[in-house]
């Protein structure tokens, strides 16, 4: 296992101070107290850096209250911590260290919160084929590439996932890990105050920025273990969600049995009780579709086609038909439109898209505005 030295240096740098500011100021959301003291941040650095550099080296955690939020996509509750500012700007000073040491050895198909992977990274045009954004990969082009040239080898699916994975990650084994590969004792000082914050008495909170990485690269060895040991034939994992298929129900149900046990000796983990394995959609000798789709990373999955899940779809339509009627979008639901645009483009929705969508929304019109704001703020910056 290859481990990393003299790293307090590299954390500590102007550059590594600028760079955090600059990442944790723009194109953030909140009150608009929030959104001042960002900016007066971001306008001026170095007013700040004696301040913000103390925190960096000497590290304690602020005390924080658990807010409660709504997940609009997967319809459900969560409870979230709020760093302060000047957290914030650690957290990302820390992360810009941790990135290369986590990123070292990750498994290919992690996906999730990870530059240069996303759920999606390509779109489809009417022949077909797929376009790439360059330097990027994308989960949904994975299993659609693994459908079209593994037909066999994609006859059942098992799903699962982790049980309160946030809330769940136990500290102590996340901390014994860090120390495996950090060398530095000043660095890991700071690194284990961030993973010990108040607020929680255990696991990492969502919310802070750290949480992300630290989430994704605790389940780094899970993955080797699931591909090099058990020898998954398709495995891929968007944080907690996890998705293997394979040619027999057997050798997945086993596959099931190792991971739960891995999960529960080696990482203080739970899986929930929720996970499922069946027959992946086919088609039968008349035509019809038969089997199950897979619904994974806000898609659902068939043999021909990849289509939208069910409440994203209703989200996009609704918020279009708001929009319609209201007498002049926002910069904001222009922002939204477009970014759901996304999701549109790269599935086989064009239909859908021409029925509900496109009666409502001027797209042209809409990225015209964001991108005159988006130079009006660059002058303003300048």
């Amino acid at each position: 296992m290859k481990t990393y030295k003299h790293l307090m240096e590299l954390y500590l740098s102007d550059e590594n101070y600028y760079t955090a500011v600059r990442d944790a100021t723009v194109n953030k959301g909140g009150r608009a107290s929030k959104k001042a003291c960002r900016k007066r941040l971001r306008e001026s650095p170095d007013k700040y850096k004696a301040e913000i550099m103390e925190l960096a080296e000497h590290y304690i955690s602020a005390e924080h209250h658990q807010i409660e939020i709504h997940d609009g996509i997967k319809r459900k509750k969560r409870t979230i911590l709020v760093p302060t500012i000047q957290e914030q700007v650690v957290h990302h000073m820390v992360v810009n260290v941790l990135k290369g040491i986590f990123m070292h050895g990750m498994y290919e198909h992690s996906y999730g919160s990870i530059p240069g992977r996303g759920s999606h990274a390509g779109r489809s045009n009417r022949s077909g084929r797929r376009r790439k954004y360059r330097n990027t990969k994308g989960g949904k082009e994975a299993i659609e590439k693994w459908i079209r040239r593994d037909q066999k080898g994609m006859k059942y699916c098992l799903k699962m996932d982790i049980r309160h994975y946030y809330d769940s990650v136990p500290r102590e084994i996340l901390k014994q890990k860090l120390r495996k590969v950090i060398r530095d004792q000043r660095f890991l000082d700071v690194v284990c105050s961030v993973v010990d914050v108040r607020g929680a008495d255990e696991g990492i909170p969502i919310g802070f920025y750290t949480s992300q990485w630290f989430a994704n690269w605790y389940l780094t060895e899970m993955d080797h273990y699931i591909k090099e040991v058990l020898k998954a034939r398709h495995y891929i994992r968007y944080v907690d969600d996890l998705v293997i298929f394979g040619s027999s129900k057997r050798e997945l149900h086993a596959i099931r049995k190792a991971i739960a046990a891995y999960l529960q000796d080696k990482l203080g983990l739970t899986m929930k009780d929720n996970w499922s394995v069946f027959l992946f959609d086919y088609f039968r000798q008349d035509g019809n579709h038969a089997g199950c789709f897979l619904d994974f990373m806000g898609f659902r999955f068939y043999r021909d086609r990849t289509t939208l899940r069910r409440q994203l779809m209703l989200n996009i339509c609704r918020k279009a038909r708001r929009i319609a009627r209201k007498s002049r979008a926002t910069l904001y639901d222009c922002r939204q439109m477009l970014s759901f645009l996304g999701w549109l483009d790269c599935t086989d929705t064009y239909g859908m898209y021409l029925k509900r969508i496109k009666p409502y929304v001027d797209f042209h019109q809409m990225k015209r505005r964001v991108s005159d704001a988006q130079r009006i703020a660059a002058r303003t910056a300048a």
